[in-house]
């Protein structure tokens, strides 16, 4: 097999159409650069199926379509058909020429052919997979494909290896079936969970279900049991009601007879109780007037006796208080006199001490002031002598300092000199290699942000559809276990309709034997022919009550026939309903009126449920004289409303029975059966609705799942060469560091030299200026010290003549102060005589105002109340005293008279009224009994009615089952009610539900084994592909490490190589080193060697490769480009001896592989931006040349056109 033809038209720079045939051999395409030449190597790697448009050299596949030049429009696709020889049919097809295209459009729409027939992509990567064609394969080796030799990691070149092993398929293969695995693995945890959630419900169920089981059996044997109670108990509450009204009748005569009599005994006793109050009220006002005449009598007294002593006291005390003022008046005369005596003295002391005070203070300013400012002065001198000293000192240090200084600054400069020449030559050569590598190291920046763009590009991607394909998982999950309840729930339902669950046993079996067509004229359970909306279930639950089972049936005579078979088959009771002579039942006019008004009426019981038309007088004889109310409290008003004549029934089945009882409570059993139907219906739809929605989001998953696929695969390798380029250019910046520290420190050092030079300068100029300013400087200081020793001295006999002035004057000013302080004495001591005297003067004032008060208030006395007049009004209240007494007694003589009449009426009036209340008890006992009786019918024949659905007793009432004496049936009642309570909740649904769960739960089970099954077979078959891909590879890897050392000699001229695995332990994952030994070197790694060498080990190994893997043919774009002559003339030659096996199609620009070229093409653009075929000549000197283009393309010798 070998490459007959490629045909392009409107791939990248080729915009018309051209068409290169080849020969078997070595085919060279040649052109300048930028011609387009390695676009023909992209077309072929394009039509074998490369998906990549940035191995492409793109950024999208749109990319490739010839986008048009100044001249030339651009296309709307672009088609590559590569056509190869079959003869020897290697391709398994039946026939000896393949054509094979594909064509894509700026749509982004592509096409696919095998000899012009429509295919798909997996078709042609199919058709070349075992042929050593194909985009993974050999069959195009590029310039990246020797990088990738050279640089890569040793785990990263070991894909090279898998390749030349075919063991891609194989890696396909596992990854689909790790997909499996993952799908089965999936599959089973959804299994398991909803086995785990049916494990959990599955024992409940089945408790639940025993439950209910049990609870059917007694509550029908209850039924049977308790209606026959009901009918006994209401004819024995009939009876007693009779005794008790005719009791009640003979004793309400009686009691009227006794309350007569009481009546009249009471008048009587109320008229004489009128003439004792009367009486008590004037006793009570002659009692109050006795204490009050009394009151005031003993007030006169003792005020008598006060108004005297007070007069004599009086008379005394105002003869003292004249003496005590008289005497006050004196002694403040003298006290006055002392305080302005005292205030002269003091007034005289303060101007004496002022005086003395400012006399002390002007002998201190003339004191103190000259001889101070001496003194300073001196002291200032003193310090300026020895500052001049010290300054002079300093001069003189300095002197020799700089001199010395100036000395070593000299020898200095001439060492800086010698070592700044040798740091500016290391500098120059520093910076030559920081440029280079910088230059170095801004490519590899720019490559590298661009692959680090990518990677952040491809991984915010794949985040993205990874956390979408997170979420539409978990929401498949909860979809899948929704839809299995949904389902579970729906079997369940089925199958209790089918099964006629909830219904009493003698009612299921009716409605069985009516579908299996034993019975005839039966239309159904009241429960299966009505329908109510969810808001009024509560309400016609409770309303319907077991009216709800009742059945159905055309004529009296179906209903008969019904109750014989039950008899017959002794399987149960149940209530008929005839339409033929069943009758509507309504409200009155006046009472639905009434009840209408109330805000929380509803309506009738037969309003808020549907049914068929012919169904409708039915559902009026059960509900039609209900009454529904949306609140308990409503109903009780709409029941006082209506007289409490009909049954009011809340929406949460709460009942105010006919008569005023109410009933409530409740009681979980789950949804009514009317219900039944609906719930299914709604659970139906739900279903569907859940299934469309859960095929939609697998087909979603299931391209998400593809997408993440791609990207995970696009993400790894464009991760791989980020981290390639990473270590590139840690490498290099970790150079370009090394050298920017070396010039940074070398440049410092030469300015460090320069500045040392400049600073040696300057401050050997300035230290000359320096010294010469400290010689002048001294000179001065000395003719100052000589001035300032004249005026110390100077200053020093004016000091002494001062101070024997201050010594003069001190005396004086010691005698001053003395009298200074006897004055302040004085002055003390007359301010606190004059206060003293003005304190002892103010007490005495305050005394004498006191005296005068007192003598004012006992001259004036009590004026309005003399002894004579008191006792005049004392003579007064004793007389009237006297008289209220004698009144007192004749009243209370009165009141015991009336009392005796009172007492005896009490006693007539006593004895009458117990009589009465003795008739009277009777007459409430038996009205409260003939109550009870009559609220007891009521809510016997209301209990009758709701728990059996029998409104009116036969005249014979109700027989007991087994002939149950009443006890024994109440004894059994209160036993089956005990059962059923200790069952507690009871769901009846669960018994058909059990069912339904435990066949779902085997069905899952059985799909659990076949799911684990299955995943054992993928793991197995994994392992199997592993082991295929391990000796595969190992052989592969063997074969091509002992061909690469042969043909590492024949392209060396010898030495030696080798191939090394770094993990042979793993042979799935182990990496790839590669050491040579080209001649006369020894044996190192490929890093270690020249550019060149390195280079031509790599060639030398993918030549290896494809001698252990064939290619039909294979195209090489420029891997040469990195050798030098000699060894371009060795590839020349290898590759010319070499082509007997493949064919090769060489894209070049080196003239040795163009001379061992058995054909030439020529690429040029003659027009700006289209590639053409152009006529090439190799002439003598080994010079190219292009001519024209050829309108036709075909091949032919060197030199000789094309």
């Amino acid at each position: 097999m070998y490459l007959k033809r490629l045909e392009i038209i409107g791939f990248k720079s080729f915009g018309e159409r051209i068409g290169l045939d080849f020969v078997p051999g070595v085919t060279a395409v040649v052109g300048p650069n930028g011609s387009g030449k390695s676009n023909i190597t992209d077309a072929i790697r394009w039509v074998l199926g490369e998906q990549s448009a940035k191995t492409l050299r793109g950024g999208k596949m749109e990319d490739v379509i010839f986008s048009g030049s100044d001249s030339r429009k651009a296309l709307n696709f672009a088609e590559v058909t590569l056509i190869l020889d079959n003869s020897d049919g290697r391709v398994p097809l039946d026939f000896s020429e393949i054509s094979v295209t594909r064509r894509v459009f700026r749509s982004g729409d592509s096409e696919y052919q095998i000899n012009r027939q429509d295919c798909r992509l997996r078709d042609i990567v199919d058709l070349f997979m075992d042929s050593g064609l194909g985009k993974e394969a050999f069959s195009v080796i590029s310039q990246g494909r020797v990088d990738e030799i050279l640089n890569s990691k040793p785990e990263d070149r070991r894909a090279i290896f898998e390749e030349a092993a075919g063991v891609l398929k194989y890696k396909q293969r596992r990854r689909k079936a790790e997909h499996k695995l993952f799908e089965t693995e999936d599959n089973l945890n959804r299994v398991l969970d909803i086995l785990h959630e049916l494990d959990g419900r599955l024992e409940p169920l089945r408790i639940q279900a025993s439950a209910a089981k049990d609870y059917l059996a007694m509550s029908g044997e209850l039924d049977e049991i308790g209606a026959a109670l009901l009918s006994y108990d209401i004819r024995e509450n009939e009876k007693q009601l009779a005794d008790v009204r005719k009791q009640l009748e003979e004793a309400t005569g009686l009691e009227h007879a006794a309350a007569e009599e009481a009546g009249r005994h009471e008048s009587e006793l109320g008229r004489l109780r009128a003439e004792a109050e009367k009486l008590a009220a004037t006793l009570d006002g002659l009692h109050n007037a006795l204490a009050e005449a009394g009151a005031n009598v003993e007030k006169w007294e003792g005020r008598k006796q006060v108004l005297a002593e007070r007069k004599t006291h009086a008379e005394r005390q105002l003869e003292r208080l004249r003496d005590d003022l008289a005497e006050t008046e004196q002694t403040a005369g003298r006290l006055r006199q002392r305080k302005e005596q005292a205030e002269r003295e003091a007034t005289i002391r303060k101007k004496a001490l002022r005086e003395a005070r400012s006399e002390i203070r002007r002998l201190q300013e003339v004191m103190d002031r000259p001889l101070d400012e001496t003194a300073r002065r001196i002291d200032e001198l003193k310090s300026a002598y020895i500052e001049l000293l010290n300054e002079e000192a300093a001069v003189k240090n300095e002197l020799k300092h700089l001199t010395q200084q100036l000395e070593y600054q000299s020898e200095s400069a001439q060492r800086n000199r010698a070592r700044a020449g040798e740091a500016r030559a290391e500098w120059e050569e520093a910076s030559a290699a920081l440029a280079g590598a910088e230059q170095e190291l801004a490519g590899m920046k720019e490559r590298l942000s661009s692959v680090r763009s990518d990677e952040a590009e491809l991984a915010a991607s794949r985040e993205q559809t990874a956390a979408e394909l997170n979420g539409k998982q978990e929401q498949l999950y909860k979809a899948y276990s929704l839809l299995e309840k949904l389902k579970g729930r729906r079997e369940a339902l089925l199958s209790m309709e089918a099964e006629f669950a909830g219904f009493h046993t003698g009612v299921r079996e009716v409605l069985r034997a009516a579908e299996s067509n034993r019975l005839d004229g039966i239309e159904g359970a009241v429960a299966s022919l009505v329908a109510v909306k969810k808001e009024f279930a509560g309400a016609a639950e409770t309303a319907l009550g077991a009216a709800a089972q009742n059945i159905v049936t055309i004529t009296e005579a179906d209903a008969r026939q019904a109750i014989g078979y039950l008899k017959k088959s002794r399987k149960g009771r149940a209530t008929f309903l005839p339409l033929s002579v069943m009758k509507p039942r309504r409200v009155d006019p006046s009472s639905l009126s009434r009840a209408s008004s109330h805000e929380d009426f509803i309506g009738t019981g037969d309003t808020v449920v549907t049914a068929e038309e012919k169904y409708m007088p039915i559902v009026q004889n059960l509900l039609g004289n209900v009454l529904i109310s949306r609140t308990l409290k409503g109903a009780n008003e709409i029941g006082k409303m209506i007289g409490h004549r009909y049954r009011v029934v809340t929406l949460d089945g709460d009942v105010v029975n006919a008569g005023g009882s109410m009933t409530g409570g409740g009681v979980d059993r789950g949804n009514p059966i009317f219900m039944r139907k609906a719930e299914l219906g709604q659970v139906t739809a739900d279903a569907v609705r859940l299934e469309k929605s859960i095929g939609n989001a697998e087909k979603v998953i299931a391209s998400l799942k593809q997408q993440l696929t791609a990207q995970s695969e696009n993400l790894d390798r464009v991760r791989e060469e980020r981290e390639a380029l990473t270590e590139k250019e840690v490498a290099i910046v970790g150079r370009v560091a090394e050298l920017k520290a070396a010039e940074r420190r070398l440049a410092d050092r030469l300015a460090m030299f320069g500045d040392e030079e400049s600073g040696t300068t300057v401050l050997t100029t300035g230290i000359r200026g320096r010294i010469r300013e400290a010689e002048s400087r001294q000179a001065a200081l000395k003719e100052e010290l000589g001035r300032a020793s004249g005026e110390i001295e100077e200053m020093t006999g004016l000091y002494e003549e001062g101070r024997t002035e201050r010594d003069r004057m001190n005396n004086r000013l010691g005698d001053l102060k003395q009298e200074s302080a006897v004055l302040a004495e004085q002055l003390a001591q007359a301010e606190a005589a004059s206060a003293a005297v003005e304190e002892e003067l103010a007490a005495l004032l305050a005394r004498e105002e006191r005296l005068r008060e007192e003598m004012e208030w006992t001259a004036g006395g009590d004026a309005g109340s003399s002894p004579e007049e008191a006792e005049n009004e004392l003579q007064t209240w004793k007389e009237k005293k006297a008289s209220l007494e004698k009144e007192l007694s004749l009243t209370l003589s009165l009141r015991e008279s009336l009392q005796q009449d009172i007492a005896s009426a009490e006693a007539r009036f006593r004895r009458a009224a117990e009589k009465k209340a003795v008739h009277s008890t009777t007459v409430r006992e038996a009205e409260l009994r003939a109550g009870r009786i009559t609220y007891e019918l009521g809510s016997l024949r209301s209990s009758l009615e709701e728990d059996y659905g029998i409104d009116e007793l036969p005249d014979a009432g109700i027989g007991f089952p087994e002939n149950l004496a009443p006890e024994e049936a109440r004894k059994k009642v209160r036993l089956l009610k005990q059962s059923i309570e200790e069952l507690g909740p009871v769901n009846t649904a669960s018994i058909e539900e059990f069912d339904a769960v435990s066949e779902r739960h085997a069905f899952l089970t059985d799909q659990r084994n076949d799911l684990l099954e299955a995943k054992e077979t993928l793991e197995s078959a994994i392992d199997e592909m592993d082991t295929e891909v391990t000796e595969r590879f190992s052989s592969t890897f063997h074969a091509v490490s002992r061909q690469f050392g042969i043909v590492f000699k024949e392209l060396f001229g010898g030495g030696r190589t080798e191939l090394v695995l770094t993990n042979p332990e793993d042979m799935l994952r182990t990496g790839i080193d590669i050491v040579a030994c080209p001649p006369g070197k020894k044996l190192q790694n490929l890093s270690l060697l020249s550019g060149g060498e390195r280079a031509l080990t790599a060639i030398a190994l993918l030549f290896a490769i494809l001698k252990v893997r064939p290619v039909p043919f294979c195209v090489l774009d420029e891997v040469e480009a990195a050798l030098d002559e000699a060894n371009v003339l060795r590839y020349s030659d290898y590759l010319k001896k070499f082509s007997s096996e493949t064919q090769f199609i060489v894209i070049t620009h080196r003239k040795g592989t163009m001379e061992g070229a058995d054909v030439l093409y020529g690429i040029t653009m003659q027009e700006s931006g289209i590639s053409k075929p152009v006529s090439v000549r190799l002439t003598e000197s080994s010079e190219v040349e292009y001519e024209e283009p050829v309108p036709s393309v075909g091949a032919g010798p060197k030199g000789a056109g094309i």
